[in-house]
């Protein structure tokens, strides 16, 4: 459905790349799944590249079947400059979501947070510059856009005095932080932190 969405008419508002060719995927996934930002990886001094367990960067469930695109994708076709952008567009049967990921030492996350909310605010406004996708996502029920992270620590050895002292207080953080909290956002979304290994659902 997704897929269909933006092939129709997206690419009217926001023009295509000369000669490109569009081949937009969309996955469909019921119950527990996995999401990851390639893009987020590269570079990172950690290798995580073993397991699939070790590069998922975001644990999801759908109640019920869950319709997966890549944003990066989407906007990968588009001629003009758009700016940032966020990962992935979820859409479950009553629900949309606007994901924003980042694979990061604890030293980063609050600066990641400050831009990942301008991010989200502009994936929102690319897409309710189309009028079929803006009602598209009007019409679902509940509307999210999430924050998610998760957090990347050297080994135990490798830590000096500060960094040993951050991971402490990132862990402390856990008193207050809820998946289940929220908050306002722009276009009439709700905004939720979802830190890993935590579970996003989708209904």
């Amino acid at each position: 459905m997704l897929k269909e969405l933006f092939e129709a008419s997206f690419y009217k508002t926001f023009p295509k790349k000369e000669g490109a060719v569009l081949m937009l995927d969309e996955r469909n996934v019921q119950g527990d799944f996995s999401l990851v930002d390639t893009n987020a990886c590269h570079g990172c001094k950690y290798v995580c590249t073993e397991s699939v367990e070790e590069r998922e960067q975001l644990k999801v469930h759908g109640d019920k079947q869950v319709a997966i695109v890549s944003l990066d994708q989407i906007f990968s076709y588009v001629h003009e400059n758009v700016g940032e952008i966020s990962d992935y567009l979820l859409e479950g049967t009553d629900s949309v979501i606007v994901i924003e990921m980042t694979c990061s030492t604890s030293d980063y996350v609050k600066g990641k947070r400050v831009k990942s909310r301008s991010q989200l605010y502009n994936t929102l406004r690319l897409l309710y510059s189309n009028p079929n996708v803006k009602n598209h996502l009007e019409n679902k029920q509940t509307r999210h856009v999430v924050f998610s992270w998760k957090e990347t620590f050297a080994d135990d050895e490798d830590l000096d005095s500060t960094e040993s002292s951050m991971k402490g207080m990132v862990l402390m953080s856990d008193e207050v932080y809820s998946p289940d909290n929220e908050s306002k956002f722009d276009f009439g979304f709700k905004l939720k932190e979802i830190r890993y290994p935590d579970v996003l659902v989708c209904q």
